[in-house]
């Protein structure tokens, strides 16, 4: 087995089970055809939501503050992200959604803020 994921296409939410053999993906654990194709996609498309952690000056109750990206970016560039990232300080205060990094790597992707943070 590969992976085990869950199928986020319709309201059974299967827990796929993704076995990868030479050229060939065989998914187990789908309770409709929409799971295998949910699976399959998956497999081939290697973009995920990028989640991560930047680091906040400034407040006494957080150090760091997680962020997301705001769409899909393709896994080979995650490191690249992070590095990117590592490099950028935040102060409050800060809502959800705030954008931290606009157009991350030439990608078109904005990396968001994930929680509130007031001002001390």
């Amino acid at each position: 087995m590969i992976d085990k994921i869950l199928c986020e296409e319709c309201p059974k939410r299967c827990v796929l089970d993704i076995y990868k053999y030479e050229d060939e993906i065989e998914i187990k654990g789908n309770q409709c055809e929409v799971g295998i194709e949910y699976g399959i996609k998956r497999m081939r498309d290697n973009k995920r939501i990028f989640t991560t952690l930047v680091r906040m000056k400034g407040s006494s109750k957080h150090t760091v503050v997680p962020v997301k990206s705001s769409a899909p970016i393709d896994k080979s560039l995650w490191i690249e992200c992070s590095k990117a990232l590592s490099r950028l300080h935040v102060g409050p205060p800060i809502s959800i959604g705030d954008i931290i990094c606009k157009n991350i790597l030439n990608t078109g992707v904005d990396i968001v803020c994930n929680i509130n943070v007031k001002r001390d």
